[in-house]
């Protein structure tokens, strides 16, 4: 063997793994926790404490995404810009209806428009192949705003559907 894994590509051993899982896991059940002891003790509602945790992660693996290109600048911009629009979804009606379980998506969206957005823009342009992988990062990028698009207009309208209907009662 020259040093490949024939069983996969990926170089982390099994109890690593399971590892990770655990503490997956772990991370939900004291998020939960913690959202219902915010909204027991304090009133904070566990809806709220949902969303902010939902926009953590996103920019945690913005943060990642940074840590994983060091010396180049559009991780760190893409992490502020999602970081504002992040914010500014907690302004939205979107933030007025119960929680479900759609919340990571509110914020991965965007955040994913975002990233690929300053991707794209400070991509270089050399040779074909670079063009290739350019026109590959726009392609998702059109994919990406599409399903944004759709998935906060659908519960834009549910929002406002349900704003609209509290008030004929």
């Amino acid at each position: 063997m020259d040093g490949y894994r024939q069983d996969g590509d990926s170089s982390r051993s099994e109890p690593s793994r399971w590892r990770e899982v655990g503490l997956w896991l772990f991370g939900v059940v004291a998020l939960v926790v913690i959202g219902f002891t915010l909204e027991d003790g304090v009133g904070i509602p566990f809806a709220t404490t949902l969303r902010v945790a939902c926009a953590a992660i996103c920019l945690f693996f913005i943060y990642r995404l940074g840590v994983s290109y060091p010396g180049e600048r559009w991780p760190q911009i893409s992490f502020l810009v999602a970081l504002v629009v992040n914010f500014a979804i907690f302004f939205t009606p979107l933030v007025d209806r119960p929680a479900s379980r759609g919340e990571l998506m509110l914020f991965a969206l965007p955040d994913a428009v975002v990233v690929m957005t300053a991707r794209v823009i400070s991509y270089p342009v050399a040779d074909v192949h670079q063009r290739a992988n350019r026109q590959t990062i726009i392609l998702g990028l059109v994919v990406a705003v599409v399903f944004c698009v759709g998935l906060l207009g659908l519960t834009w309208m549910e929002a406002r559907t349900t704003h609209r209907s509290s008030f004929t009662r």
